[in-house]
């Protein structure tokens, strides 16, 4: 008899808590909130303002919908969260998942699968962003990316953690440790927000997921993975990766686990590795695999770096096949906004130039000096032709053959710039843009970011051997700044600029359509290979053909030689945000 109350007091409790989170804030909109989520527990967040309007709101940081991934579970697998007791404090930011990026601050605690949510109302019913961050899916977290520019509009913002590195994308190639684990992760958060995100306001049928670098790819693999319910998200934003791009998939997973193991000691056989990997410390893990990393980098290329790259097949159910197999009617039905920034190549020339050459390029005297050096580009990025003809074409159509003659280092960077951009983001992007807009038609918008402003990351290279003397240059990444404050400071025009970007990321988000006051002609949707696209700067264009992109380094170094002078070195809060990228570019 007594089981029986217990039974119906429980539920009932669960029924009440959300009115009575209400209530309370509802008396005082500016208490600390607190919310009930049904099944779960409650949650204590605290109160946040916006950007530019000091428009209050709710956050609650560090949920999680997770238990710790340790000891048996590393590498598997999530498991759910169960209910807790008592109140969740959700109101500070929590630690990232273990990287060795943040060795000063963190202890690698591997009880790191958590989401941040900020809401206006938690009792309304409003559109949902899910943001998934960068960093080479070995570094990054969620306290990176605040809430203060988007949280100007009326949407639900919520930012995951995933684990890192060999923790979340090691594979043996075997059940014990399959792969993809991060990718589970991910998965889990967003059924986490399609059950959850009511209690916060969000309203789980208008979802739309966004990401940048890996957080790109991420989500472009998502989007074919067959794990993924269609009801989890119906939008989608792009920025600056894919899972074509050489360095988001592993071609040789088990080898690199293999060596990953040797580094720590586990080079054993097969299941006792697999025990031995998993009483590692996380620590070693993590410095094994930055290791293994540039020395495979040095060797091979992209493709052959494992430890933090989705794995196709094997043991992992997360990718059977590689999307380049996928027929027209496996693609989603989504509305989808992908792009890049206009110098992505930066960040990818700069790794080939400290760990993919022997020799220091800038000596270079001969036009045979030049067709080597863009060999050795094309086999770093794994798409090496024995007959050279890859290498020939990208010669002759980034050069005048005055240039190819002179053989002068400066003046030929900006195209090796370019074919690093192409190889690395641009061209695989535009492989998921051809086949969703095919899929999908007048729902897939492509973009250029082309606004080069303060927060820049133009120079940088905290040292002086490497130098880009060209202004006006977009680094990869620099498209954030106008989303998220990354600790910058945005003059009159950059703070127009991010209220640009707001509103268009947020109006997609609302209604499928990119829209903004501040553009004079609607943005138009994907209607063939190559375009349109929108060339998002002070002053948005409409273009035809994006293939044009694939020179804008070129084109703009030839527009304005004459202004190729090095800029100051960046702000250690740009340098912050930039290490992210620059230590993990080549994992």
């Amino acid at each position: 008899m007594q089981l029986k109350h217990i039974r119906f007091r429980i539920p009932l409790v669960f029924a009440l808590l959300p009115l009575f989170g209400a209530l309370v804030e509802a008396q005082n909109p500016r208490a600390d909130p607190l919310v009930a989520i049904e099944g779960l527990g409650l949650v204590q967040g605290s109160i946040g303002y916006s950007a530019w309007t000091a428009r209050p709101f709710n956050q609650f940081f560090n949920i999680k919908y997770a238990v710790a991934p340790i000891g048996p579970l590393r590498f598997l697998a999530p498991v759910r969260v169960s209910p807790w007791p008592g109140v969740m404090n959700a109101s500070t930011p929590g630690r990232p998942c273990p990287q060795l990026g943040r060795l000063a601050d963190v202890s690698l605690v591997e009880d790191c699968l958590s989401l941040s949510v900020f809401t206006h109302n938690t009792t309304d019913s409003r559109p949902v962003m899910v943001f998934i961050h960068g960093g080479g899916f070995s570094e990054g977290g969620a306290s990176d990316y605040g809430p203060e520019y988007l949280l100007e509009k009326d949407i639900v913002l919520v930012v995951i953690q995933y684990r890192l590195g060999p923790l979340g994308f090691l594979s043996t190639g075997t059940a014990n440790i399959p792969g993809n684990a991060g990718m589970l992760d991910m998965i889990m958060a967003l059924e986490w927000v399609s059950q959850n995100i009511r209690f916060f306001g969000g309203d789980s049928s208008q979802v739309t997921v966004f990401g940048e670098s890996a957080g790109g790819a991420a989500i472009s693999a998502l989007l074919y993975s067959p794990l993924v319910r269609e009801t989890l998200f119906s939008r989608a934003i792009i920025q600056s990766g894919s899972i074509f791009s050489p360095w988001a998939t592993c071609r040789s997973p088990k080898e690199g686990a293999i060596d990953i193991a040797r580094r720590v000691g586990c080079d054993r056989p097969a299941e006792s590795m697999e025990d031995c990997l998993r009483s590692v410390p996380a620590v070693s893990l993590m410095q094994a695999y930055n290791d293994h990393r540039i020395a495979q980098f040095n060797i091979t290329s992209y493709a052959d770096v494992a430890g933090a790259c989705i794995v196709i097949g094997e043991a992992s159910p997360f990718m059977p096949k590689h999307p380049k197999t996928f027929a027209r009617n496996a693609i989603s039905h989504v509305e989808l906004i992908a792009g890049t920034t206009s110098q992505e190549g930066l960040l990818f020339w700069e790794a080939v130039y400290r760990y993919g050459l022997s020799y220091d390029p800038a000596n270079m005297k001969t036009s045979w000096e030049l067709f080597q050096l863009v060999e050795t580009i094309n086999d770093r990025f794994g798409s090496m032709s024995h007959d050279g003809s890859s290498t020939w074409y990208q010669l002759f159509n980034s050069y005048l053959t005055t240039e190819i003659d002179r053989a002068n280092f400066t003046e030929l960077l900006p195209a090796l710039v370019d074919i690093c951009g192409n190889l690395a983001i641009k061209a695989p992007v535009m492989q998921d843009v051809v086949r969703f807009a095919y899929a999908n038609t007048d729902k897939v918008y492509l973009y250029s970011f082309d606004y080069s402003g303060t927060p820049s990351m133009y120079n940088f290279s905290a040292s002086q051997d490497f130098q880009y003397p060209y202004p006006n240059s977009v680094f990869h990444a620099e498209d954030l700044f106008y989303l998220f404050p990354l600790g910058q400071r945005l003059n009159q025009q950059d703070t127009e600029m991010a209220k640009l970007m707001v509103e268009l990321w947020t109006s997609f988000a609302t209604r499928g359509v990119p829209t903004a006051p501040e553009l004079t002609h609607s943005w138009d949707p994907v209607t063939h290979f190559n375009g349109p696209y929108l060339k998002i700067n002070s002053q948005c264009e409409n273009r035809n053909n994006y293939f044009n992109e694939f020179t804008a380094s070129i084109d703009k170094a030839r527009n304005d030689r004459s202004a190729a002078t090095p800029r100051c070195v960046l702000s250690t809060s740009v340098l912050i945000v930039l290490t992210v990228f620059i230590k993990t570019i080549i994992a």
